[in-house]
């Protein structure tokens, strides 16, 4: 849910008069509703966005929520990723929280941000696990302060328009991660959709369902582990025809969907990074034919 704030307190977040906020208000640059009373509550991800798109600083942006500091340092993409690293190897979630949130108010895209600095960080954690560098409760802790800096991104990009397309997914039984999927998840909305991820450990028989009661127009499949291949693709298949069925768009990507893999897949499009998704996301929309899957087994 969106939260919601009284004039007076963004404009004392950003540094303005409360007139000049409510003149913005009144032109429609930032989304706000009234309350029984009459008073005006302006909404966090509206104001976060023209925030951005304006380069707009805040000043108090604890007084919303935020972590003190926030948008007062710029940072680029390599100073970002070597913070981010250490936030996740100590664990520190203010670290990790002013990063990606200065990297977002700077107006770098969502799927920037989990590409270049989130996916990237990651995979130096990982490396550093195997090698013995990193014991595992650094690398759960890593992982769990990484969801609560998402949560708090989602808080930030808001759910989408309420007329935008409409995008479902998740990760599959036997895949416990939920990183993957919860970007996903943030990309799409920052692209003007309406996503919703399920979860995680969903079984092939549920996700069914999902598309032929939700009818979405896309539903996404994040894979990082899979623990019977034959099953995961003739499971896989199914869903994709299920998916045909309705005219939604299958959307695949994940570590674990090797060449080999994929070889005996039917999907709509592969993505192997946030960026591609969010380019195929723009690509189709409520009036728009699903386009052709890229290859046919």
């Amino acid at each position: 849910m969106s939260q919601y704030f009284s004039p007076k307190e963004i404009a004392i977040a950003i540094g303005v008069s409360e007139s000049s906020l409510k003149r913005w208000v009144d032109k429609g640059l930032i989304r706000a509703e009234k309350t029984a009373g009459g008073h005006r509550r302006l909404a966090l991800d509206a104001v976060l966005n023209y925030v951005r798109s304006e380069g707009i600083g805040l000043v108090r942006p604890e007084l919303i929520g935020l972590p003190a500091g926030v948008g007062a340092t710029a940072r680029s993409e390599e100073i970002s990723g070597n913070e981010f690293l250490q936030a996740m190897v100590t664990g520190d979630e203010m670290l990790a929280r002013r990063i990606v949130m200065d990297l977002y108010l700077s107006g770098t895209s969502v799927s920037k941000i989990c590409d270049g600095t989130i996916t990237s960080v990651f995979h130096q954690v990982g490396d550093l696990w195997r090698c013995g560098d990193l014991d595992v409760y650094q690398e759960r802790r890593a992982c769990e302060v990484c969801l609560r800096v998402l949560h708090e991104l989602r808080r930030a990009v808001g759910e989408g328009p309420p007329d935008g397309a409409f995008a479902i997914g998740g990760t599959v039984d036997g895949d416990p991660y939920t990183l993957a999927t919860t970007m996903a998840e943030l990309v799409l909305r920052d692209a003007g959709w309406r996503a919703s991820s399920l979860g995680n450990m969903l079984p092939f028989s549920s996700l069914n369902s999902a598309l032929m009661k939700d009818r979405p127009q896309l539903m996404w499949i994040s894979v990082t582990v899979i623990r019977d291949p034959d099953r995961f693709t003739s499971s896989m298949n199914i869903l994709f025809d299920t998916a045909q069925s309705v005219g939604a768009a299958l959307v695949v990507g994940g570590q674990a969907l090797t060449s080999e893999i994929r070889q005996g897949l039917r999907y709509t499009t592969y993505c192997d990074n946030y960026r591609h998704l969010e380019a195929f996301a723009r690509t189709i929309g409520p009036r728009n034919k699903v386009p052709e899957l890229d290859r046919i087994r």
